[in-house]
């Protein structure tokens, strides 16, 4: 699983939840990329994806 933060609110289309902007959510890599893909219809950018680092290296 991957955390995406929601940049623009959208409605997932298999869960018919409706996220909001600055939301952090999670779901699977696979599921994250197919979401990006079908909002590119739409202007701007929808979900940035969350990578954790190690702090203090």
């Amino acid at each position: 699983m991957a955390k995406y933060k929601v940049l623009q609110p959208f409605r997932d289309k298999y869960t018919k939840e409706i996220y909001t902007s600055g939301q952090e959510i999670e779901m699977t890599v696979k599921r994250g990329n197919e979401a990006i893909a079908n909002l590119k219809k739409w202007d701007g950018d929808f979900l940035e994806r969350i990578d954790k680092t190690k702090e203090g290296d």
